[in-house]
């Protein structure tokens, strides 16, 4: 059990380097055949990540649906918010999806306060 929590650990924190080295290759304007992959990669583990600490008390395939629909929402949602307001770039957008994840990872600890013992 504790080696398949410790694959899983690598395996998110392997996702999550590459996604910051794809909003890296974006936002220094570097164009490379890995960077839109790299960058969906970004779009789809951040968010999810930034959801996923926030369900405690929950099975882990629920925690995954959750978290997974979230980022698909959450990225929808800053995408539609900026092309109504005319403020639409893809380096704005992704700065838009990292800020608005870690917003709600920051949260956490405001979550971790109300739940009930």
């Amino acid at each position: 059990m504790r080696s398949r929590h410790a694959f899983a650990r690598w395996v998110t924190g392997g996702v999550v380097a590459a996604g910051a080295a794809g909003a890296v290759l974006a936002f220094a304007g570097i164009d490379a055949p890995v960077r839109a992959p790299l960058v969906l990669a970004f779009l789809a583990a951040v968010p999810a990540l930034a959801v996923w600490s926030l369900l405690g008390g929950i099975d882990s395939f629920a925690r995954i649906v959750v978290a997974a629909s979230a980022a698909t929402v959450i990225d929808i949602l800053v995408a539609e918010a900026m092309i109504i307001s005319g403020t639409w770039s893809p380096r704005t957008g992704l700065a838009a999806v990292a800020l608005v994840s870690a917003l709600i990872a920051a949260s956490r600890p405001l979550v971790a306060r109300r739940r009930p013992d």
